[in-house]
């Protein structure tokens, strides 16, 4: 019989996403272990994620991106790099506006795992593009994009300046279609002293800077497996070694430590363990060895006679087990402070906190911790790696190439009806994104594949749906599992008989749900359609006019500080949408309550949900031996 009641026990607001604890004693309020493809918007709804959006034309080659960066240089320029399929390549729409094409930088690698970082040349005032790979070999790259204007058996002119193109002003080499062109000199936009004729290349072909090798440097035996420029000095350390190199400030090439040492001169430091990879905090380097080691590099001035001198200190962090760095490419920043993977895979903060002194080691991802313990991190290896950790705006990205899954801790700050400065901090479900490198262009997120040699717009795309190389749409399913809720008294039992979720949803959109009466559905487990209309079986939806502009609205209503944001705007052309569902009228001790979709072009967002629970009529004398 109907329970016949309409006081439902709704989830209305969404805590975030929590794996590590047990599900039947959570917070109801919390998505549990299956929930994928979901995201809280700062709306406070969970919403299904946007679909990938592919940048630049497809391309199918079996062969992911194993590194990937952009540099914003000094020039104004943006260039985007990556390796993939055994070549360093280079984004740029030079050619059409809006047309972005990669050409190659190096081709045939055996070494694909580079690290990127840029660094001021005070001869040339300009910044350069240093990178290693695990080698012996140190790289600079100028980062000079242009076209051909017209040639001459000796030049070369550009469509725009030499340096504002990004070339050496001085002499170099290009890139034109293959081929190498050195230059003895420039003027102006014409690149002068060209060897080898370049007539025979046509006009408005690009033309690229070259890789310059410096090879043995700064050791012919050391593996240069990863960088960091700090104050303008090079720190190059090694997997395979516990010694560290930091270059002269004004030459990236000297690493011949003098004595006394000046401000600025190359250093040489040992540690006690393998190295693992560098961090940056208040301008230091703090640099990651062994199993558990932390180390701070400091430089203090010295007078020493009458001759400025540097000192080198170096202090230990203090550290537990396992909670050194997993490698150079999971460690980042989050404001001063580092944040980074640790060798014991949980995603760690080393900062200053208001109730302890001095620096100490925080962990963040203790509501997902045996999720990501069980997860495949590749440690340090010269030419493999296997994630990254990525801080950018309020949120900190762990790729976990393995299982193509992207895990995101979000920090959300704003100011409460006190003044007070209010920080929200929570776990996002997990994305199967299937995403190495995550980089930002024009201001927006973009992950680089696991598969192919292709880079996807991860927020914002306005399509649910995924593109990939064969231009097939590509459908997700999105999961939204809450954790499971009881009776105040975990003894009693509970039936119900209806459901009820209220959202935003596109009324094209096939929408699911389920319940799990008793713990993963032991008693039952069924499926309700919230939204079908090939089945004719539709939620009860509410549309009208659109959100009102600033112009047709006064402040006091619609205040500059809350105004409708780009988000709010797409809500608002979604329909609302409210459905009470029926259920089998089952007893149970506990339920838990799952929302999802399986098709392309499925837009929801979950407000609230619940069902009309009360205690039921039955005693558990079942349970009596």
């Amino acid at each position: 019989m109907p329970i016949s009641n309409f006081d439902f026990k709704l989830i209305d607001r969404f805590l975030g996403y929590n794996s590590a604890r047990d599900k039947t004693s959570l917070d109801p309020r919390y998505l549990i272990r299956g929930s994928k493809n979901v995201f809280r918007k700062e709306s406070g709804t969970m919403s299904i994620r946007p679909g990938l959006k592919r940048r630049g034309s497809a391309d199918s080659t079996s062969a992911g991106v194993k590194s990937a960066f952009v540099w914003e240089n000094s020039a104004g320029n943006t260039r985007h790099v990556r390796v993939a399929n055994s070549i360093f390549q280079v984004e740029s729409d030079i050619v059409t506006s809006g047309t972005y094409v990669w050409y190659n930088l190096q081709s045939s690698l055996t070494s694909t795992r580079y690290v990127f970082d840029a660094w001021w040349d005070d001869v040339d005032k300009k910044d350069v593009l240093l990178f290693v790979r695990g080698d012996s070999n140190l790289f600079r790259w100028e980062g000079g994009i242009g076209k051909i204007a017209s040639t001459t058996a000796t030049t070369v002119v550009l469509n725009a300046t030499v340096a504002s193109l990004g070339f050496d002003t001085t002499s170099g080499t290009v890139l034109i279609n293959g081929t190498s062109y050195t230059y003895s000199g420039t003027s102006g936009s014409t690149l002068t002293g060209v060897s080898g004729d370049p007539t025979g290349e046509a006009v408005d072909s690009v033309v690229l800077s070259a890789v310059t090798t410096s090879a043995s440097t700064p050791n012919a035996t050391f593996e240069n497996d990863f960088l960091k420029i700090i104050n303008n000095q090079v720190y190059i350390g090694s997997y395979g070694s516990r010694a560290m190199y930091i270059s002269e400030d004004d030459d990236y090439l000297d690493y011949t430590v003098p004595s006394p040492r000046a401000p600025g001169d190359p250093e040489f430091l040992v540690f006690d363990s393998l190295l693992r990879g560098i961090g940056v905090k208040g301008g230091q380097a703090h640099i990651s060895a062994g199993d558990s080691d932390w180390y701070s590099v400091e430089f203090k001035q010295i007078t020493v006679s009458t001759t400025l001198t540097e000192q080198t200190i170096v202090s230990r962090v203090n550290a537990a087990g396992q909670e050194a760095a997993m490698g150079h490419e999971y460690i980042t920043n989050y404001g001063d402070n580092i944040v980074y993977l640790s060798r014991g895979k949980q995603l760690k903060i080393l900062g200053e906190f208001t109730n302890l002194e001095g620096k100490n080691f925080a962990t963040l991802s203790l509501p997902i911790k045996t999720e990501l313990k069980n997860e495949t991190f590749v440690p340090v290896q010269a030419d493999t790696s296997d994630g990254e950790v990525k801080a950018i705006k309020g949120r900190i990205y762990i790729n976990a190439v393995t299982n193509g899954k992207t895990y995101i801790f979000e920090t959300r700050e704003f100011i409460d009806e006190s003044g007070q400065l209010v920080a929200e901090r929570f776990w996002q479900p997990p994305q199967i994104w299937g995403i190495s490198n995550i980089v930002v262009l024009s201001g927006e997120e973009h992950g680089h594949s696991i598969a192919n040699p292709q880079v996807y717009q991860l927020w914002d795309t306005d399509q649910y749906f995924d593109d990939n190389p064969s231009d097939d749409i590509m459908p997700y399913d999105a999961v939204m599992r809450m954790a499971y809720r009881h009776s105040e008294k975990r003894n009693e039992l509970l039936n119900f008989d209806l459901m009820y979720l209220e959202g935003y949803m596109s009324p094209g959109t096939e929408l699911k749900a389920r319940v799990y009466y008793n713990y993963q559905g032991s008693s039952s487990l069924q499926e309700v359609i919230i939204n079908d209309p090939e089945a004719n079986k539709s939620a009860k939806f509410y549309t009208g006019f659109m959100a009102p502009g600033i112009g047709d609205s006064s402040l006091g209503d619609n205040p500059l500080g809350e105004g409708l944001t780009d988000n709010e705007i797409l809500q608002e052309q979604l329909p609302k949408f409210r459905k009470m569902a029926g259920v089998p009228q089952i007893d149970c001790f506990e339920y838990a309550l799952q929302v999802y979709s399986e098709i392309a072009d499925s837009q929801w967002e979950i407000l609230l949900l619940g069902a009309n629970a009360v205690q039921s009529k039955r005693e558990p004398v079942f349970l009596r031996t």
